[in-house]
């Protein structure tokens, strides 16, 4: 009788015209059955900001998975206006930005190190997500602290009423993940472990080729925990953990030279965060949390008597606490309003190559504050506002720094299969990643801004039409512009690991613009999943005492496409492609050579590398057992034509004084295979 009545009440209410004004991405909540409902989630057009795409935990898993192991990173690699940088080097750079400028967030943490072997996976484990939200442009106030994007990534909670879990064994890593209830109705868990075993495959090719001058090996591993206890509906406290180690010993032993790298780096969090509805259309959020990121670097090399060793020891954390307010006045308005709160440390040491030496160590503490307000402001069933405010404060031992960020999106939609958007949003960012290479490298390290270096700021405006012309098509059209103030570039000597002490002296000052058109074209049903996107960019950038006038970023990549498909043949079998194409990255070349054989370089990143291309494939085959469990087998090529993409480019000098450049690819074609069992 209760279920006829509420039903009764929504018949009436959308007769009203009152369904018109809910939000398009509220969860509709069916207090009865206890359900929730999430509507189209992952597409665009339901959303008011510009730059945003919603992907859940079924849109990570499809495609062709690069070495059996589907992620996060590589799966926003192939949307429009991010670039990828090297070769499994998972630099992402959005929009011209500079791969230091992104912000990555677990169940709303900010985490420092989001690789595992330079890029092989990411940081996220796609057994345990949920969804992500990933936004470009058109930045809501509540978030803060970087440039370029947020990549937001919620896991799951562990399910309240049964017990179940994947196995996954890979090529070069197994994955093992168990959920389920503590007690039922009451709460749960949910916990994953992943290791990779590449250093007994190094072994093994070690001992197969009889390799005796080179050592080498390497292993990483992460663990994610999760509780949820319910007290109520509305009142749920959620626990998270997380940590991630890396660890990479490589050794040469060859005439009279001797080469030893010990590189371990790694990241450790946890946050308690409690949910809590106040009253019907108020509900607060309460998180604390600790996020920490470490790096230890030892090298040493010996030619004849001479000898040079040295020790890197890099680290920073936050701790800190998020309070926010969600609130729904009335049907036209969703408000959010909040305040973020962070003491962060950042240290390094590293021990001089002479003893005698005093060995530099540097001890910096900032603290990090904002407030924010917006509004998501439903003015009529076609036009929609969100609005906001977004102040941050940024105080280190040195110097107080003050920003004011307004953020605005609006959306029209004069026809039912048509929206047009825009957006403005400035941001700041405070920390600065100290490195003299655009290579992330886990020895880069984190400092905060002083009195002479300031935070690094960005405007953005974007702008775009989303059609959606019949069912099941989508078609994007997106603009934006950004110029970004107080960019830092390493100007000091060149070093792969850049002198930490005194830093600022070896940084120079400068600013960048980016702007652009990106496009979407997909379609889907049942079966068939198809994409095709397109980039057209430019990316500059103007350092005064570097170069006098604008230059093109290392990252310039004019045209960048990606299809993707997917191909459900029978329940049983599914057929994934993905083919990536950009045009090369850009290298600075020497335009003349001195009689003394000196190298003249004029313009920075005067040179553009070859073209980048290669398709990926892979086939899913699932089998259900008499018990309702299933078998996933993943088979997948990555560079299936192998194209040798160039990795890295090597300068030479002939007898004639002539420079000649040689590019090099690092990764060939590469089968892999993976078996996961769901029980």
């Amino acid at each position: 009788m209760k279920r006829k009545l509420l039903i009764s009440i929504f018949i009436l209410a959308s007769s009203l015209g009152w369904s018109q004004t809910v939000p398009p991405d509220y969860d509709i909540q069916d207090t009865l059955a206890r359900a929730t409902v999430t509507i189209q989630k992952e597409r665009p057009r339901n959303t008011t900001q510009t730059g945003l795409m919603r992907l859940d935990t079924k849109e990570l898993m499809r495609g062709a998975v690069s070495f059996g192991t589907p992620d996060i990173i590589r799966a926003l690699l192939s949307l429009p206006g991010v670039a990828a940088g090297n070769e499994l080097m998972s630099g992402m750079y959005v929009h011209g930005g500079d791969g230091t400028d992104n912000l990555f967030l677990l169940d709303g943490v900010p985490l420092y190190n989001i690789s595992h072997f330079g890029g092989l996976f990411s940081s996220f484990n796609t057994d345990v997500t949920k969804g992500l939200d990933f936004y470009k442009s058109g930045f809501p106030a509540r978030y803060g602290g970087r440039l370029s994007s947020v990549v937001d990534v919620e896991t799951r909670d562990g399910d309240m009423q049964k017990y179940h879990g994947t196995v996954s064994l890979g090529l070069i890593d197994g994955r093992v993940q168990v959920e389920g209830p503590i007690i039922k109705g009451k709460n749960s868990f949910n916990i994953a472990y992943r290791r990779s075993w590449m250093d007994g495959m190094i072994w093994l090719a070690k001992k197969i080729k009889k390799v005796k001058d080179m050592d080498a090996a390497y292993f990483m591993h992460d663990f994610n925990a999760g509780f949820t206890h319910h007290f109520a509906q509305d009142n749920t406290l959620r626990i998270n953990f997380f940590t991630g180690k890396d660890d990479m010993d490589m050794g040469l032993r060859r005439d009279n030279t001797d080469l030893d790298l010990d590189v371990k780096w790694g990241n450790l969090v946890g946050s308690a965060g409690w949910e809590y509805k106040i009253i019907p259309g108020l509900s607060s959020s309460l998180l604390a949390y600790y996020s920490q990121s470490r790096a230890n670097t030892d090298y040493g090399i010996r030619m004849s008597k001479n000898k040079l060793e040295d020790t890197i020891n890099s680290h920073i954390g936050d701790a800190g606490v998020k309070y926010g307010l969600d609130w729904f006045p009335n049907a036209d308005h969703h408000v959010r309003t909040g305040v973020n709160l962070a003491a962060k440390m950042y240290r390094y040491k590293g021990q001089a190559p002479d003893t005698a030496s005093v060995a530099p160590k540097v001890r910096s503490n900032a603290f990090e504050g904002s407030l924010y307000i917006e509004d998501e402001y439903f003015i009529t069933r076609n036009f929609t506002l969100n609005a906001g405010l977004h102040y941050s404060i940024y105080s280190s031992t040195r110097k107080t720094w003050h920003s004011v960020e307004p953020r605005a999106a609006i959306k029209w939609s004069p026809v039912h299969f048509m929206d047009i958007k825009a957006s403005y949003s400035r941001m700041s960012q405070g920390d600065h990643l100290v490195a003299s290479t655009y290579i992330d490298l886990p020895s880069n390290t984190w400092m905060p801004s002083t009195e002479t270096i300031r935070p690094v700021t960005s405007d953005q405006i974007s702008g775009g039409f989303y059609f959606k012309p019949m069912k099941g098509m989508d078609l994007n059209i997106e603009g934006w512009y950004r110029n970004m103030n107080h960019l830092l570039m390493y100007d000091g000597p060149n070093a792969m690991f850049p002198p930490v002490e005194k830093w600022e002296s070896h940084f120079t000052e400068g600013k960048g613009e980016s702007f652009g058109l990106e496009g979407e074209l997909s379609w889907r049903n049942d079966k068939i999943s198809v994409s095709a996107y397109y980039t057209l960019s430019w990316s500059r950038r103007f350092f005064e005492e570097m170069y006098p006038d604008w230059f093109w970023d290392h990252n310039d990549n004019r045209h960048k496409i990606n299809l993707v498909g997917a191909f459900k043949v029978t329940k049983w079998l599914e057929i994934n492609a993905n083919w990536n194409y950009h045009t090369g990255n850009r290298i600075t070349f020497p335009s003349n050579v001195l009689p003394d054989g000196t190298l003249v370089y004029d313009e920075p990143y005067n040179l553009t590398l070859p073209d980048y291309h290669r398709l990926d494939l892979g086939l899913l085959f699932t089998h259900e057992t008499k018990r309702g469990h299933k078998l996933e087998t993943n088979v997948s090529i990555y560079n299936t034509y192998n194209h040798k993409n160039a990795f890295f480019a090597y300068l030479t000098t002939d007898e004639s004084g002539n420079v000649k450049g040689t590019a090099y690819s690092v990764i060939p074609i590469f089968p892999s295979v993976s078996m996961a069992y769901k029980f």
